[in-house]
């Protein structure tokens, strides 16, 4: 089996973001499990005590993270927003290189308000990476895609044109990929496994996590939350099924697990992450 566990860490405890110390006291929950892979954002770029905090463990870092908070979008059809993104995400590159990271997630900013105005923000958005790429050579870049019509409305979404974009695109940033978010595949209403058919070729980064899609819910949307959340449109068999499919891929394949603490103790929605998903986190 080629496959390695990753933990989405600033997700499940989102005060880790805030800084090197509460990084590591995020650190100390997960040591027990012996994740390969931890993926983070820190909003302190303190690239060497952060090199030294994981030492020989890979680490990914989110970016998309930075985007969020930000509003960074690399797609704009406005030359100032795209600018102001790929300059804060070139500093965000640099601080990943110099703290270790063996890749850096990204995500293709929200889609134009007329959709035939893809293709125009898709080329810019290919314009941005390939920018990115020249400044920070290095760096291999996880682009992921998201919802179209739920919550974020991202740019790039469905895999046909996911898979075409980095296709496209790949000759100039060799060191692009996909990252595939399960919960992304059931808020496009796309078939999991004819997705994953698609896309595995371009694909180096899975995320399992849940979503709820019953509008009437406080959880609707894109918030990941714990595999076992009422009307959850992916659930624990699933994601457990699709897991266990991973296995069977004969190429390296990084798969995380991700759910987002919203409210209430980190610490507490981390130990009902782990009781409930045991199959993950104790294999």
């Amino acid at each position: 089996m080629s496959l390695e566990k990753s933990f989405v860490l600033t997700a499940t405890f989102p005060s880790a973001r805030s800084g090197v110390g509460n990084l590591k006291k995020a650190l100390e929950y997960i040591k027990p499990y012996n994740f390969s892979t931890v993926e983070y954002y820190c909003d302190e770029y303190k690239a060497e005590e952060i090199r030294k905090l994981f030492g020989n463990q890979k680490t990914i870092l989110l970016a998309a993270a930075l985007q969020k908070s930000n509003g960074l979008n690399p797609s704009s059809s406005d030359t100032g927003t795209r600018k102001k993104a790929v300059d804060l995400l070139t500093e965000c590159f640099k601080f990943a290189g110099d703290a270790g990271a063996s890749a850096v997630l990204i995500n293709s900013g929200p889609r134009p308000e007329k959709e035939q105005d893809d293709e125009t923000c898709l080329e810019y958005l290919a314009e941005s990476i390939i920018e990115l790429h020249h400044r920070v050579p290095d760096i291999n870049i996880l682009l992921e895609p998201g919802d179209r019509d739920v919550e974020y409305r991202h740019l790039l979404g469905h895999m046909d044109k996911s898979v075409a974009f980095i296709r496209n695109i790949r000759p100039e940033v060799p060191n692009i990929s996909l990252t595939f978010d399960i919960s992304h595949i059931a808020q496009l209403n796309e078939e999991l496994y004819g997705a994953w058919s698609t896309a595995k070729d371009y694909c180096t980064h899975v995320h399992l996590a849940n979503c709820v899609l019953n509008k009437t819910s406080p959880l609707y949307g894109d918030k990941h939350p714990l595999f076992s959340a009422e009307d959850s449109a992916v659930g624990h068999e699933r994601a457990r099924e699709f897991y266990n499919f991973l296995k069977n891929e004969e190429r390296p394949i990084t798969v995380g697990i991700e759910v987002i603490c919203h409210y209430g103790p980190e610490e507490k929605l981390f130990q009902g992450f782990v009781n409930e998903t045991g199959w993950f986190f104790n294999e």
